[in-house]
């Protein structure tokens, strides 16, 4: 293994983070460092007991808690939510009357997913946010694709909370964040106060600045607005699962089917995105390309802070980075690569790349693509792509306006370097049953100019 204490403080400078964590268990035994400072304007230091805001890791919790209550007989996968939410109302009513727990769980719904309505606050904030959702569309059809959704996710805490008679929020420490000995994990700022914590910042590394906003709103928390944790917390949950259920305390939280059902692919991804497939709310990775998925994850970002999770079961590793701002997407490529490459043999490729000399028309891609989230507009310029992505009102605060080139892999795959990061995102054109689609940032865009 690296000297993961030299190699987060180099990574910090490199990248622009004004602070991180990292935890990693490999070899039998816990290993946790930090570097930075929680906060810009304070300067404190970040340690090992800080929390950071964990985002969309958080979907891994949700997850595991509707499969503790399908394996009580309280909930089911394949049976419609509306059996629990008999009021439950979407835009088209022929998705409302169908939709699953495992649509929801594998971002297979098609629902917008980035829904960010505010509910207010209170334990009755989820019930009142799936009231919400009576006009709310479709980004593409069920089934017929994947689109990242953040309100699937909400949707379901909220089925945890019918069937299992109690708030998410308690659900959560109930149910998972005590009895695997991780009493600091905290889904409401109240209870993060208790400890050290991170503030997100954002801007470009360089520039960046305290956001005036700390959390995104607490009706989305299933889905990660709010959790808060310590790196060792979240790789406890990981090793929770790489041990068929069995957190490290000796406590069972899932059976050994539950886990494997997080752990089988229900979806496949456009081929070179940044995921290979995703389980049960499980992102999946066949890296060493033997075909077989066997390291598994989340991502999680919130406003200014990002998280990574990734474990490889059969080298019984794992590795958590939390981060506050800055390029941490490049810095967690170059750290995942170092610490998995020395304890499992094997390390995530690096994003693809536009192949020279590929020829196509730049025309043939032009248009408007948009979803609840955000707009893309596709133009050519001097025979090149441009894409500019105006976010949504509702998600302005974590993102501006970016003007990205994008350039061929093939005919379907293109790739660009955001303004503030190091690596090329991917943008996917797809088609289906005729209409064009743009994927990127692990969402359907559907086209909407013509």
């Amino acid at each position: 293994m690296p000297d993961l204490d030299t190699l987060l403080e180099d990574l910090v400078r490199a990248h622009g983070v004004p602070g991180a964590t990292l935890a990693v268990w490999t070899g039998g035994s816990l290993r946790e460092t930090a570097a930075g400072v929680v906060n810009l304007e304070t300067q404190v230091p970040a340690t090992a007991e800080a929390l950071f805001q964990i985002g969309s890791i958080t979907k891994l919790y949700t997850a595991a808690l509707c499969l503790q209550l399908v394996e009580e007989g309280k909930l089911s996968l394949d049976e419609p939510v509306r059996k629990w939410l008999p009021d439950f109302r979407l835009a088209d009513e022929s998705v409302a009357a169908r939709l699953t727990l495992r649509h929801l769980l594998s971002h297979r719904s098609g629902i917008e997913g980035d829904f960010w309505r505010e509910a207010g606050r209170g334990e009755d904030r989820i019930a009142r946010f799936v009231s919400m959702l009576g006009e709310l569309g479709q980004v593409h059809p069920i089934d017929a694709m994947f689109s990242y959704c953040n309100t699937g996710f909400v949707i379901a805490g909220r089925l945890i909370e019918v069937a299992g008679g109690m708030p998410w929020d308690k659900a959560m420490r109930s149910r998972i964040a005590k009895p695997i000995g991780t009493p600091a994990f905290s889904t409401l700022p109240e209870q993060a106060m208790r400890y050290l914590t991170a503030i997100g910042h954002l801007g470009a590394p360089g520039s960046l600045a305290v956001t005036p906003i700390a959390y995104l709103a607490q009706s989305n928390a299933p889905a990660g607005s709010t959790p808060m944790a310590r790196a060792r917390d979240v790789v406890t949950f990981a090793r929770m699962l790489m041990a068929g259920g069995v957190a490290p305390n000796g406590t069972r939280i899932l059976s050994e089917a539950s886990v494997k059902a997080m752990h089988e692919m229900n979806t496949v991804c456009p081929a070179r995105m940044n995921i290979d497939a995703i389980g049960l709310a499980t992102f999946m990775w066949d890296w060493d390309g033997d075909g077989v998925y066997d390291t598994f994850g989340h991502d999680g970002s919130t406003i200014g802070q990002a998280a990574w999770l990734r474990y490889h079961p059969a080298s019984g590793t794992a590795a958590a980075l939390l981060t506050n701002g800055g390029n941490g997407k490049g810095m967690a490529q170059e750290l995942m690569s170092e610490i998995f490459g020395a304890a499992a043999g094997a390390t995530p490729p690096p994003p693809p790349v536009a192949t020279p000399g590929f020829k196509f028309d730049a025309h043939a891609y032009e248009g408007r693509y948009a979803n609840s989230m955000e707009t893309i507009e596709v133009s050519a310029e001097d025979g090149k792509l441009i894409a500019t992505i105006t976010p949504s009102a509702s998600a302005s605060v974590i993102s501006g306006v970016k003007r990205v080139a994008i350039e061929p892999v093939n005919a379907e795959l293109f790739v660009g370097v955001a303004p503030g990061y190091t690596e090329n995102a991917t943008y996917h054109f797809l088609t289906h049953e005729g209409r064009r689609y743009l994927h990127s940032g692990v969402r359907a865009h559907g086209r909407v100019d013509a």
